[in-house]
């Protein structure tokens, strides 16, 4: 047998061992710990490193101790903080990342002396008396005050001491033990005052039995079963109180091992979230320790907090205070405060920002274990040290690539720190054998290849290595084009600083956008977009997602041109052009220079579009086949018309939105205006001419009525031919 297939036998036998502790889930502890660190890198790569509005964390901090007096505080001082933030900052939820398992009993005196009489002759009855108690009662009035309002309360489940029983527990979500749901295992709990936990539907754990072994918060579950049913995690509870549910539906599937059925995702009102085994999260972190905006809590109570910072937010009371001891470690911090915890993971729900393994990895990583193994086993055995080395290199560099891939774009987290051992060890395995055993025939070979071979065909060979080649496909797609309106003539008045800022601060929003709602950026060409949807991954809701961008890209210029105010810059306007249709798609160009690009008729057809919002004052145009895929929304017929370079007509269309969002003014608009294009289809001119005149009264786009007042004097002047079908030819771009 040849020195090189004992070393790739060795090397599939290295594979196969891996492979089965995979399988097993037998790992080493080195590899769990370099799995977690590289999970740790992705996760700081790739965060948003900005604020959340939408979540406000109101903190128990130094200063409100200092202010309020030492913790814990009376319930009426909690009573006041949830009435202060409900009714004066109009906060739209108040989530406690905190327990009140034991009575008030301070405040009860200190009322109860206020309100006995005076007069030491006067005496109270013991039914009075006993009213009295009820009445001065806090614990007693804070649950009143969370009665009224929209309140999430905390608590804590145990998982070891099934004698700890205290207080109250907030409803199931899941109120049945259900297979395929495998949660931790709750013996016991540290709940509230009943009194208090009845006064809301809603209450979550704040507890975390999944830490890491390295004790950092990395996943938190959102379900715990105690006795035979689910309970949620403070987050969630949070999502399904700003929701107005109660309970959340299990999404269950077959495992990937087996026939045993899997919890995969859970359905919390029709926002999907993914969870592991466990019904854990990965926490969805936005960055370091201030990712959500704080407010001190004693200038809520004192009433000195900012109104724009809580109106309308959900807000989740907390502490940051070192002696209150909420402090957790995190990939980010050693020192992260456990509320912004719960508040990254509310955060990530709402914006369908969850991390997870789906349920097929452990497949994804055997096939990159075999991969592996069958690619450095085989090849690199044959391969001299230099090309061995540059392989291993690009294979390595491969799945990292995939990986980061999968994590950005995707969401997924897959395994990648067992492939990258199985690199390295069949590397150093197959490059020590190699210097052994086969170093002098290298030496040979490659003295004989440099005789006999000129260097013009190597050169030549390496050049074919390194080549790329070209692949296309036909798909069904949309495709969107933009541009900024009068951008030679803004260019012609800011210095070159000045126009890339402007660019940046434009194009950073947009392809946001575009990101967001699951769009591929072709190309930018100087101040226009390049877009489509359904490729490199195949979409069948292409047309609504791309559609979905558009209208979210206008909606965003508004924030885009406050933005280039504050900064001096002067303010834009966009025309964009949406088509759906069948275009050629694939890596294209040279050998120097590739772009994965669509080209075709539809392509060509969705820049003319965008061309045309110039002429009928629109700051978007669809075609008739976008329109179709889209029925929910509601369009504007604006034009039937005949572009350069086509010789077929098309309809154009003015999105509006979705229909059920619609006013009825602006459906009896669509109406009139539809009626107006009949009329004139019709070559009913004086008729047309009425409509249009109501719709400049009721201050409809006064560029599309003036269109078809031209040509309706036009045509009054010079009939159009017997044979007209309304279609209007447009000569320029």
């Amino acid at each position: 047998m040849s020195q090189r297939w004992i070393r790739s036998l060795v090397g599939l036998g290295l594979t196969l061992l891996m492979l089965l502790s995979v399988w097993t889930g037998q790992r080493p502890e080195l590899a769990e710990r370099l799995e977690l660190d590289l999970y740790d890198l992705r996760l700081k790569q790739s965060l948003l490193n900005e604020q959340d509005p939408r979540i406000v964390i109101v903190d128990v901090d130094e200063p409100s101790l200092a202010a309020e007096g030492r913790w814990p505080w009376s319930r009426d001082k909690l009573a006041r903080l949830v009435s202060q933030l409900t009714d004066q900052y109009g906060v739209a939820l108040v989530g406690f990342d905190m327990v009140f398992s034991e009575s008030d009993n301070r405040v009860t005196a200190v009322r109860l002396q206020q309100s006995l009489p005076t007069d030491p002759q006067q005496r109270f009855s013991a039914q009075q008396l006993q009213r009295l108690l009820q009445q001065s009662d806090p614990d007693r009035n804070f649950a009143g005050v969370i009665a009224e309002r929209p309140v999430v309360m905390g608590y804590v489940f145990n998982q070891q001491d099934a004698a700890l029983v205290n207080g109250g527990l907030g409803p199931a979500t899941v109120s049945a033990l259900t297979a395929g749901i495998e949660a931790p295992l709750a013996q016991g709990y540290l709940g509230n005052l009943p009194a208090l936990q009845q006064s809301t539907p809603w209450g979550g754990f704040f507890d975390n039995p999944l830490v890491d072994a390295d004790g950092t918060y990395r996943r938190v579950p959102l379900l715990q079963q105690y006795q035979q049913a689910y309970y949620p995690s403070l987050a969630l509870a949070s999502l399904l109180a700003l929701l107005g549910e109660t309970e959340v539906t299990p999404i269950i599937e077959r495992d990937i091992r087996g026939d045993n059925p899997a919890l995969i995702a859970i359905d919390a009102g029709g926002i999907r979230i993914p969870v592991d085994h466990r019904s854990a999260v990965l926490v969805p972190y936005r960055g370091p320790m201030g990712s959500f905006p704080y407010v001190s809590a004693t200038d809520v109570l004192q009433g000195r907090a900012d109104p724009a910072v809580l109106e309308g937010a959900i807000v989740l009371v907390g502490t940051s205070a070192a002696g209150l001891l909420d402090l957790r470690v995190t990939p980010l911090q050693n020192r992260y405060p456990g509320v912004e915890v719960h508040a990254n993971i509310l955060s990530g729900m709402l914006d369908e920002r969850i991390h997870h393994q789906p349920d097929y990895t452990i497949a994804v990583e055997l096939t990159q274990l075999l991969i592996t193994g069958l690619l450095l086993s085989l090849l690199v055995p044959r391969l001299s040290v230099f090309w061995g080395s540059l392989l291993t290199l690009a294979w390595g560099l491969a799945l990292i690539g995939a990986n980061l891939y999968a994590w950005n774009q995707l969401l997924w987290v897959i395994p990648l720190a067992y492939s990258l051992l199985l690199t390295l060890l069949l590397y150093l395995f197959q490059l020590s054998t190699g210097y052994f055993f086969e170093s002098r025939n290298r030496q040979r070979l490659a003295s004989q290849f440099g005789q006999y071979i000129p260097a013009e065909i190597v050169d030549e060979l390496n050049a074919r290595g390194g080549e790329v080649e070209l692949e296309g496909e036909s798909r069904d797609m949309t495709v969107f084009f933009s541009d900024v309106r009068g951008f030679t003539g803004l260019s012609e008045q800011l210095n070159p600083q000045q126009l890339t800022r402007l660019m940046n601060i434009y194009l950073t929003r947009m392809t946001a956008l575009i990101y967001r709602h699951r769009g591929t950026v072709d190309k930018y060409i100087g101040d226009a977009v390049m877009a489509f949807w359904g490729a490199p991954l195949a979409d069948p809701q292409h047309q609504r997602q791309a559609l979905d961008a558009a209208m979210a890209m206008l909606e965003a210029m508004a924030d885009v041109n406050r933005e280039l105010e504050q900064e001096g810059l002067p303010q834009i306007s966009v025309g964009m052009g949406l088509n759906s249709g069948k275009m050629n798609v694939g890596n294209m160009g040279s050998s120097y220079r590739m772009a994965y690009t669509v080209m075709g008729d539809a392509v060509n057809l969705g820049s003319r579009l965008e061309g045309l919002t110039k002429f009928y004052g629109v700051a978007l145009i669809v075609s008739d086949a976008l329109k179709q895929a889209v029925p929910e929304y509601l369009f504007l017929e604006l034009d039937r018309v005949q572009v350069k370079g086509r010789s077929e007509p098309v309809i154009l269309w003015q999105p509006l939105g979705l229909k059920e969002d619609q006013a009825e003014a602006l459906l009896r608009l669509t109406e009139n205006f539809s009626t107006a294009l009949s009329l004139f289809r019709q070559r009913a001119w004086r008729e047309c001419l009425e409509v249009l005149q109501q719709l400049e009264r009721q201050q409809f786009n006064p560029q599309l009525l003036a269109i078809y007042r031209r040509r309706i004097a036009d045509y009054q002047q010079l009939p159009p031919p017997e044979k007209w079908d309304g279609v209007f030819i447009h000569t320029s771009k």
